[in-house]
């Protein structure tokens, strides 16, 4: 038992240790740096008033997988609501231990009766779909500039979308759950489960797909404005390169929002592309920054909204 309440502290210090250490080291660099930034600093009212645009519009879109899939597993859930819950989602993921899908599931258990095994279980089945969707789209995008454009690339790049492509393959792979453990064997159960829910209507799949994609060029334009508030003469292909690698944040939890991990991930692919990392990284800091004031306001609103709908259902029909 000590143990365990042990790991369980460590599970909420741990990401607080690691988000000071982020952001100190960011703030000494940018100070030390700040006469070189505040040369390229371009603040465009119009480029500034189109982030904020940008992320309000990438929060409905995901307000609409929402919707699509729920309506899908059985639940009426409404746009309002689906909205409601990326906003809720997102503010949630804000926090040490990213509780985003913890509020979503007490939400859609309380209001709809949704069984937590089948929300797990169907987003985890969802969530390899649109990796490898996005990998498609990174394969797409170098394959065009390496057989059209006769563009240079390091193979890693191809490796990397390739890899993400391929990803699909778990869902279909014959496993041998005894040679994992019992936690893995759970997962993966729960991952097949969920498959298998999706699989029944593949139109919804591919809605869902379709929306991830959008979600994709929505998010890429985001981080183009932010390129561009820095002076940096980056192209929109370019920008949704970083935004289709930049899914896998979500695989890496160890801090609030994935900060830092998606700073590192669009740096990484950028510093292949030949971009300056530290400019990726300042430039992803000012799309994070934009992107929280809207999270924050949008899930503070939402939180009381849908905590008041939830409250509002009748025991009866929630206990049935």
């Amino acid at each position: 038992m000590k143990t365990k309440h042990t790991l369980s502290k460590l599970k909420t210090v741990v990401p607080n240790i690691l988000t000071v250490i982020i952001l100190t080291a960011f703030l000494i660099y940018l100070v030390k740096n700040l006469d070189r930034y505040w040369q390229l600093l371009n603040l465009s009212p119009y480029l500034i008033g189109w982030a904020f645009a940008l992320s309000v519009l990438l929060m409905f879109t995901n307000g609409l997988i929402n919707f699509f899939l729920y309506r899908g597993l059985g639940v009426p859930l409404t746009i309002n609501e689906g909205f409601g819950l990326a906003s809720v989602n997102s503010l949630a993921n804000l926090l040490p231990f990213a509780g985003g899908m913890i509020a979503k599931g007490i939400y859609l258990k309380r209001k709809h009766q949704l069984a937590y095994t089948h929300f797990l279980s169907a987003t985890m089945a969802l969530y390899v779909c649109f990796v490898a969707a996005n990998g498609v789209v990174g394969l797409a995008l170098l394959s065009y500039w390496k057989l059209v454009d006769k563009t240079n690339l390091p193979i890693l790049l191809f490796i990397g979308f390739l890899v993400m492509a391929a990803s699909i393959i778990v869902l279909w792979l014959p496993l041998d759950l005894d040679l994992v453990s019992d936690k893995w064997q759970q997962r993966l159960l729960q991952l097949m489960q969920g498959w298998y829910i999706l699989v029944k209507n593949r139109w919804l799949i591919a809605e869902l797909v379709g929306i991830q994609l959008l979600m994709t060029l929505i998010f890429a334009a985001r981080i183009w404005i932010s390129f561009h508030l820095l002076s940096q003469n980056v192209t929109l292909a370019q920008c949704v390169l970083f935004s289709a690698a930049t899914i896998l944040t979500n695989l890496v939890s160890i801090t609030p929002g994935g900060l830092g991990v998606r700073e590192v991930i669009v740096a990484a692919v950028a510093t292949v592309l030949g971009f300056d990392a530290d400019i990726s990284i300042l430039a992803v800091g000012i799309d994070r920054l934009v992107a929280t004031l809207v999270i924050i306001i949008l899930g503070t609103i939402y939180t009381y909204v849908l905590t008041n709908q939830a409250m509002n259902t009748s025991p009866s029909i929630s206990e049935s």
